[in-house]
């Protein structure tokens, strides 16, 4: 992975394709470990979320960033109390879950984290839609977690 400029909005996008496709890779890997089909399906349908995040990088259209929204999104804050786990060929959905969403929870930091850091305007604000996206993906999973596992009504 290359090192990280945020001088120019080329420079994010060209890091966020390659942070994406190592997501997607990781997905990958753990889809065809996995024993349970059932958790094989799931970190398959996470890797085609990935490769798709890195197709939007792909064609994103960064004259218009301005003209982003960023969406609001509710924190449930479920991830924010769970301990990492590590992939396991035996693992649980409950663990898949939990690593999934401790990832996005890592990615959104990341990327909320550099936010202020850079002089481009552009690259500051790509920063902000790809927390505002990590952010919406991690919601996704914490609501499977809330319903699938801890079953709340």
């Amino acid at each position: 992975m290359s090192v990280l400029s945020c001088q120019y909005v080329g420079d994010v996008i060209d890091f966020a394709i390659q942070r994406e496709e190592k997501a997607m890779q990781f997905y990958g890997e753990c889809a065809e470990r996995a024993q349970n089909p059932g958790i094989k399906e799931f970190f398959r349908e996470l890797a085609a979320e990935e490769e798709g995040h890195r197709d939007l990088l792909k064609n994103l259209d960064t004259l218009n960033l301005d003209g982003v929204k960023l969406a609001k999104v509710e924190n449930l804050k479920i991830s924010d109390s769970l301990v990492d786990v590590s992939f396991s060929e035996t693992g649980t959905y409950q663990d898949a879950l939990i690593l999934a969403m401790k990832r996005e929870e890592k990615a959104m930091a990341f990327y909320a984290g550099w936010k202020d850091k850079c002089v481009d305007a552009k690259a500051s604000k790509l920063f902000e839609v790809l927390a505002n996206e990590e952010e919406k993906h991690k919601r996704k999973l914490e609501k499977l977690y809330d319903d699938d596992i801890l079953g709340w009504d």
